[in-house]
């Protein structure tokens, strides 16, 4: 004789591990999700764009993290063209990049024409020293909580 647990006919049947309404609020999640995504979106910032910075040199690729070994951002290139910046940091001697007689380790963090967002290295941005922030953008010091360049 084999037992088995009765089935009460009056509880609900529950569908997998979210239910049926628990599945209908994740489909109507994703929607949203792939509408923002579709829509070309960026991620939210922690504070605006609050300055820009003349891109002067040709076909400039744009970073996702402030090192030329860091995986290319977006496929667009930068030739002589104003971008929205939101910071700068000092990428230390990982970070430096030269060109010709510039030298710099400042990377600045952008929005491209294109509405990617990411980091350039400093030398190619007008109007600095080298190894030194370019006017246009704030800078990020560690330990200054005013400028932060970190995105939510």
């Amino acid at each position: 004789m084999t037992h088995s647990s009765p089935t009460p006919t009056h509880a609900p049947r529950r569908r997998g591990r979210f239910g049926t309404a628990g599945l209908r609020s994740l489909a109507g999640l994703l929607l949203a999700v792939a509408s923002i995504l579709m829509a070309g979106a960026q991620p939210a910032a922690a504070h605006p764009p609050s300055g820009s910075v003349h891109v002067w040199a040709s076909d400039v690729r744009v970073r996702t993290c402030q090192s030329t070994s860091c995986s290319l951002a977006t496929t667009e290139r930068l030739t002589n063209v104003r971008v929205q910046a939101y910071c700068q940091m000092d990428g230390g001697a990982a970070g430096r990049v030269t060109d010709g007689a510039y030298t710099n380790t400042y990377w600045v963090q952008i929005i491209t024409p294109g509405r990617t967002l990411g980091w350039i290295s400093a030398v190619y941005a007008s109007g600095g020293s080298n190894n030194s922030p370019v006017p246009g953008a704030p800078v990020d010091h560690p330990g200054d909580a005013t400028v932060d360049c970190e995105f939510i």
